[in-house]
């Protein structure tokens, strides 16, 4: 027997409380009442898909509402079949896909043969690769039936199940009902139909005050069927590659907004990339990534090839290009002294000069020095005394090969009177004058900004007594240029992602809410939700890979076509954008089933 005990159904103007309720196994019950009595209310606790759980239901002595949802879940899969009244079949199937959604859903093999008996059995003639949407009202009612019988339940519950039909076809049914009594069965329906009294065991009457009992049968005590426990996620599979195929088109316009947001990225990176290549270009033009040390102990080194000097240590730092000594020496230009400083072959001169006289590069005045007999100035004009290291003099003639630009300050003492003379030069007079370098003072060159900045970190944290002179380029105005450019790069991507993924995730929301009623059918039928969150999260998976597929396509062929860019930091960012998409579609799908309510969504 079933029975329910302390059942409370509230209403929109008021509530009925039914005290005790008894089902007799193996007959058929009728509830009837007028249209907002309660019939479908009482039938959902019945057949355990309300969400209300404070009541009691006893079947064989088990009260069920003690069960755990896993445990509900499978009585409603296998034990409980329900017809709703508008049917409540997946719509999108063939009346043979129907038929196999039902087989995998209680692990039963396919037979045709069984099929063509229950259609038979429901008079229902109609082609097996017809749509269910094509089908009549009263064809669909006798195709949700015959799904029922094939799970062979132990509870059947009919909402209306004659509404669509006429007098003749109903008593079809009815008489298919008694017969399958047969089957040792308890059959429990909601009818306003006066047909169904013939047939009826039992008949309770729902109205205002509660339920009266007009019709009491005798109950017959029946063994529950044994059912295999046997997990088989078959099921989940068929489901999700049907459900694929019949959504062809959203799921396209979602795989083709998911791989445009790839490859938007893949644009954005490439344009990163590319900016970064051109942004170290402009600073070569602008750097020469040069850096003057100057230690304030001579004790800490000894020169430059030792091996256990400080200068070997910073020597062998990634990213060292060059080393120099530095030499101390001057010029007389109309009986004053002025300093001149080296001009390395790592110095770039363009922009930088006034006036050019000759290709070879030698000595280069500034214009403060020379501007009162600029005009006069040419490729044979020579400057011949020199003083190394403030006290030995050289005379040797050395052509000037052009003037530097007017305001041009030197880098090593913010002046505007000095000469900039070619290293190998330099190196020609000192050994002529049988000079020395200074101990103290050494000149660097790296192979880019990031090297110079990070060996003007070390220097500065390992050796704190060594000054450093980076004057040569604006090192924090070379880095901020290229970072900011970066950034806002990276902030076009950030946003990018950001509309894709909401694209993404308003489309998905949108077609769950439009597989609301379908995934309540599924919980309905006993399909759990942590099932109904596997095919949800498969589905958004499979979209996933297609579209990191199509990506990766497109991304490969450009590749071929010439486009630079680093794979596995692309890949990363797209593998970003699938991901965030990826979790916010399983919050999203876990939200939504978690908030099914099958009472409210069949209702409407």
């Amino acid at each position: 027997m079933i029975e329910l005990e302390n059942i409370s159904m509230k209403f929109t103007r008021n509530s009925i409380r039914i005290n005790n309720l008894n089902i007799p196994e193996n007959k058929i019950t009728l509830i009837r009442g007028l249209s907002g009595s309660g019939k479908s209310t009482l039938l959902y606790k019945l057949a355990l898909i309300s969400k209300e759980t404070q009541y009691k239901y006893f079947y064989h002595e088990q009260n069920l509402m003690t069960l755990s949802s896993h445990k509900k879940a499978y009585l409603r899969r296998y034990c409980i079949g329900y017809v709703f009244q508008d049917f409540c079949l997946l719509e999108n199937m063939t009346i043979y896909e129907c038929f196999q959604y039902y087989c995998h859903l209680i692990n039963k093999k396919e037979n045709k043969n069984e099929l063509s008996e229950l259609l038979e059995k429901v008079h229902l003639h109609n082609s097996l690769d017809q749509k269910i949407e094509t089908l009549s009202g009263g064809e669909k009612q006798r195709l949700a039936i015959a799904c029922v019988l094939l799970k062979n339940p132990e509870i059947i519950i009919l909402d209306e199940p004659t509404s669509a039909l006429d007098e003749i076809n109903e008593r079809e049914i009815f008489e298919l009902l008694q017969e399958i009594l047969k089957q040792q069965c308890t059959i429990i329906l909601a009818s306003h139909s006066y047909i169904a009294n013939e047939y009826a065991d039992t008949i309770y009457e729902l109205n205002g005050e509660g339920i009266c009992v007009v019709k009491q049968a005798k109950d017959e005590v029946y063994p529950g069927k044994q059912l295999s426990s046997k997990k088989d996620y078959s099921f989940l599979w068929f489901y999700i590659k049907h459900n694929f195929k019949s959504e062809k088109l959203m799921n396209c316009l979602m795989i083709m907004i998911l791989s445009i947001g790839c490859l938007g990225v893949a644009a954005i990176e490439h344009t990163i990339w590319q900016s970064l290549n051109d942004i170290d270009a402009r600073i070569d033009k602008l750097a020469d990534y040069q850096l003057m040390i100057e230690f304030t102990d001579n004790d800490k080194t000894s020169g430059i090839n030792n091996q256990d000097s400080i200068i070997k240590d910073i020597t062998n730092q990634e990213g060292i290009k060059e080393i120099y000594p530095y030499y101390d020496l001057s010029v007389i230009v109309d009986e004053e002294e002025i300093p001149v400083y080296p001009l390395y072959a790592q110095n770039r001169l363009e922009g930088k000069l006034y006036k050019t006289l000759q290709e070879e590069r030698h000595l280069y005045p500034s214009y403060h020095v020379v501007y009162k007999n600029i005009d006069q100035i040419n490729k044979d004009t020579v400057y011949s005394h020199f003083i190394v290291n403030g006290k030995v003099q050289v005379k040797q003639d050395i052509p000037i090969s052009g003037v530097m630009s007017i305001g041009k300050i030197n880098a090593y003492n913010k002046s505007l009177d000095y000469m900039l003379m070619n290293y190998e030069d330099i190196l020609q007079l000192v050994k002529k004058a049988n000079g020395k370098p200074k101990e103290s003072t050494y000149i660097l060159f790296c192979d880019n900004i990031n090297t110079l900045n990070s060996l003007m970190i070390y220097i500065a944290n390992k050796y704190p007594d060594i000054n450093i002179l980076s004057t040569f380029q604006d090192v924090n105005l070379l880095i901020n240029m290229k970072y900011e450019t970066i950034s806002m790069l990276q902030m076009e991507k950030v946003i990018t992602v950001l509309l894709m993924v909401m694209m993404f995730i308003y489309l998905d929301y949108w077609m769950m809410k439009r597989r609301e009623k379908e995934l309540t059918i599924l919980m309905a039928n006993g399909v759990m939700r942590f099932e109904m969150g596997i095919i949800l999260g498969i589905d958004q998976l499979i979209k996933m890979l297609t579209s990191f597929l199509i990506a990766l396509l497109v991304i490969v062929i450009l590749q071929f076509r010439g486009l630079s860019i680093p794979i596995f930091n692309l890949f990363s960012q797209i593998g970003i954008v699938l991901g965030v998409s990826f979790i916010c579609s399983i919050v999203l799908s876990v939200i939504m089933i978690r908030k099914l309510n099958p009472e409210k969504i069949f209702r409407n």
